[in-house]
């Protein structure tokens, strides 16, 4: 219980950690990679701030997205994808952990518990704290419960503040595919990346029937997978390869290819739409996201030695660094503090000051897993990370396990993404694409899927007891929906049961395997 509470204390150890990292930083450390990750996160919070607007109006609290209706401010969101810079970072990452992984004799089930506790650790402590305080705000008279859109759309002012679970939702989708992806990208890269940008294209630019519109939803997947994709081949060496100039190249053509859209199309152009309105690039990623996404990432890059050498300044490596340390919680809070600071009717000047608050706050766990100077990947070259051929360790049982459980975090992750916290109940259902659930299954499809996925790397002797857990939960999940009078889905129903099938299935394998250990 005291190991909980530290994590919601300011804790000066942590604090201090930073400046040890910071002093012994590993000389392979790729300082490029950390800049392009916070530069990407830092460009997602200034377009919240710079972007969005809330107005009063007729007893209404209007939500306006400025980008929408001003051609100045849709070319500013070409240079502000930053989500493309965070998950490319995030696919260099990726790949170095894979062969840090399988360097130290892991396995595929250890690489999905570590890549996914590493962001759901911040992620869960901003949830349970968001979500208090966020129901103690929402009882108060001036907290407006809904949020009027530019369409005359209803937006849930807790979904909106949500909004940041997104990026939440595809860094899941990237981890949980990494294994495939990994594979393909050492048998056949350039093949893999020229499929997914091409599949990308196609999907967007085809007119599909209403039976089969949801096929432009598989663009979520396939966009983002590609740039992914794109971080492997930098943490390969492929891309510092590359002469300069061919990335300034790029970077011309790119954003002059987005000019040339503005004369001479008539398109919805921004790249920020924060889901206010139904035509956008975002949701899903369109041909526009991705021809941006690319000259961002080649932009970045044409300043590549620039920022090395202003990294190379230790000073100022230890100031990115503090950032680098809470840039999870730092995101995550940012749309909390720009409602905030409308409710309260307060400064500009006062944003700073609440970053570093929610930082002090709650960016205790996020600090205590900081890592600069990790020597578990040790480079043999500069163009291969780690000696191959080398295989990570496998078993259908603990990956199927495993990966079934990141399945479920990332259900529930959506759930909150696209559903709040229970503002209009906990047992009120809300409608997806493919899937409806209630804000109980939302919460215990995470609780559930962090405690299955950690026990098959760790506390193995709980196994039977979390299973136990789990076939429970799905069991009392069926039931909630008795208690709103609301009829499960064919696929929910499939769903629901391949969950329950699979969990008693692997607890009477753990079982018998324990009572055959026993007579030997």
């Amino acid at each position: 219980m005291k190991q909980i509470i530290n994590l919601f204390l300011p804790n000066l150890t942590s604090l201090r950690a930073v400046f040890n990292e910071v002093s012994n930083t590993s000389i392979s450390r790729e300082k490029f990679i950390d800049f392009t990750k916070i530069i990407g996160l830092f460009l997602l919070i200034i377009n919240s701030f710079f972007f969005l607007r809330l107005e009063e109006s007729g007893g209404e609290i209007f939500i306006k997205n400025l980008s929408v209706s001003s051609e100045s401010l849709i070319v500013i969101t070409w240079f502000t994808a930053g989500m493309s810079l965070f998950f490319f970072s995030m696919g260099f990452n990726n790949l170095i952990a894979w062969y840090s992984n399988v360097g130290r004799d892991g396995s595929q089930w250890n690489y999905l518990v570590d890549r996914i506790n590493t962001l759901l650790g911040p992620v869960l402590v901003w949830i349970f704290s968001s979500t208090i305080v966020l129901n103690i705000l929402s009882r108060s008279y001036t907290f407006p419960s809904y949020l009027t859109t530019s369409e005359d759309g209803i937006m849930p002012s807790i979904e909106f503040i949500l909004w940041p679970l997104w990026l939440v939702s595809i860094y899941l989708v990237m981890v949980l595919f990494a294994p495939l992806t990994i594979f393909l990208h050492k048998k056949y890269p350039y093949a893999t990346l020229f499929t997914l940008l091409t599949l990308t294209i196609l999907i967007d630019n085809i007119d599909f029937s209403v039976n089969f519109s949801y096929i432009k939803l598989f663009n979520y997947l396939f966009f983002w997978i590609a740039v992914h994709q794109i971080g492997y081949f930098y943490a390969d060496g492929k891309i510092q390869q590359i002469n300069i100039n061919f990335f300034r190249y790029i970077t011309v053509f790119a954003y002059g290819y987005l000019f040339y859209q503005i004369t001479a199309a008539n398109k919805y152009l921004s790249l920020a739409s924060y889901r206010l309105s139904s035509i956008n690039n975002e949701d899903p990623p369109t041909t526009l996201y991705l021809v941006a996404s690319i000259g961002l990432i080649c932009l970045v890059f044409t300043f590549k030695n620039v920022i090395e050498k202003i990294l190379s300044n230790q000073k100022l490596w230890l100031v990115v660094s503090h950032i680098h340390a809470n840039i999870y919680t730092i995101y995550l809070w940012h749309l909390f503090i720009f409602f905030l600071t409308y409710l309260l009717g307060g400064s500009l000047y006062l944003i700073p000051l609440l970053f570093i608050i929610v930082s002090l706050f709650f960016g205790n766990y996020e600090r205590s897993v900081f890592k600069l100077s990790s020597n578990l990947v040790k480079r043999v070259n500069p163009l291969q990370p780690w000696p191959s051929p080398i295989k990570a360790r496998f078993s259908i049982n603990n990956f199927v396990l495993a990966w079934f459980s990141a399945l479920l975090v990332l259900l529930g992750v959506f759930h909150l993404t696209l559903g709040g916290v229970g503002q209009d109940g906990f047992f009120t259902i809300r409608e997806f694409y493919f899937l409806r659930s209630n804000t109980y299954e939302g919460l215990g499809r995470i609780l559930i899927g962090l405690l299955l996925l950690n026990v098959t790397v760790r506390g193995l002797k709980y196994k039977k007891r979390v299973l136990s857990t789990a076939i429970l939960f799905v069991i009392s999940s069926i039931f909630t929906r008795n208690i709103v009078n609301e009829n499960f889905t064919y696929f929910e129903i499939y769903f629901s049961s391949f969950s329950l099938l699979l969990f008693i299935f692997i607890l009477i394998q753990n079982s018998n395997y324990k009572s055959v250990s026993k007579v030997k």
